[in-house]
């Protein structure tokens, strides 16, 4: 079994690296790779932040982790945010590993992260996606009620809980064709679109405790603590367009979203435990 702890870094991010690589090299479990995708770092900038050291090689940035540290340079593309994140699962999937687990660049995780996706994937690898809890940095959790499978993208229909750093892709269930498709879903809020993906395409998601990721709330965060209900109206007619390409059901949502009076919205049914989550519509229509 190959696993590899992926992440995409940015030099917007640059304070935060440090604290993402001691919390890879502080992982019980140290039998895996990890895969670094520079999205617009420039050589000397690496060298200064102690990616590379001064011949351009990787530098020893994880040592205790027995695994090889990988490199995908994607500078001087200028990658959008969803490019960065299809571009890393397309060099995990080439690379030939089993499990992309996936970190955002300004995050930290529980030391035990790896060990606890290496062992449930062990158990059963019949599902598409793995995804765990979400906690401040003063233990609060940030996502509520996750359940324990997610087996319907009518689950994240409206408000979503599942994000590219609390999450892992079983790579060996989605092929290269399924990648190059997710372009279609170039947006800021690619995590949410991807993840309705695999469950409409590929398959269910399942929970994996005690491997929880440690959110970061800063300015540059977009979605973060936000409850504008104009910027989620926005965002959800994006996503839904995009999905709306492939599969009615988010037509249908469509519709409804763009037929909604935004300044008679009553928010009091949001469910506040997930992200986008004031603008809740009745939904009776066939997935």
């Amino acid at each position: 079994m190959k696993i590899c702890l992926g992440t995409v870094i940015y030099k917007q991010a640059v304070d935060f690296l440090p604290d993402l690589l001691k919390s890879v090299d502080n992982q019980t479990d140290k039998d895996f790779d990890l895969l670094i995708v520079n999205d617009n770092y420039k050589k000397d900038e690496l060298i200064s932040a102690g990616v590379l050291n001064e011949n351009g090689a990787i530098a020893d940035i994880a040592p205790s982790i027995s695994g090889q540290i990988r490199f995908v340079d994607l500078e001087p593309m200028h990658c959008s945010i969803a490019s960065t994140r299809i571009n890393m699962i397309r060099a995990a999937k080439e690379m030939g590993y089993d499990l992309l687990i996936v970190s955002d660049a300004d995050d930290t995780f529980a030391s035990t992260r790896v060990d606890r996706y290496r062992k449930t994937y062990e158990i059963d690898k019949t599902y598409a996606f793995y995804y765990n809890e979400l906690v401040t940095d003063t233990g609060e959790t940030v996502l509520e009620d996750m359940p324990e499978v997610v087996d319907s993208a009518r689950i994240i229909s409206q408000s979503n809980f599942i994000g590219m750093s609390i999450a892992a892709i079983n790579l060996n269930l989605i092929d290269d064709a399924f990648i190059d498709s997710l372009s279609e879903g170039d947006c800021p809020v690619f995590d949410w679109y991807f993840y309705t993906r695999l469950l409409m395409d590929v398959g269910a998601g399942h929970l994996v405790t005690g491997a929880a990721t440690i959110y970061r709330i800063h300015e540059n965060n977009q979605v973060g603590t936000t409850h504008d209900v104009q910027q989620e109206y926005s965002v959800k007619l994006t996503h839904y367009k995009n999905l709306a390409k492939r599969y009615p059901y988010f037509g249908h949502l469509y519709d409804d979203l763009k037929a909604l009076d935004i300044n008679k919205i009553d928010t009091s049914q949001s469910h506040k435990g997930y992200w986008w989550s004031n603008i809740i519509m009745e939904d009776s229509y066939e997935i």
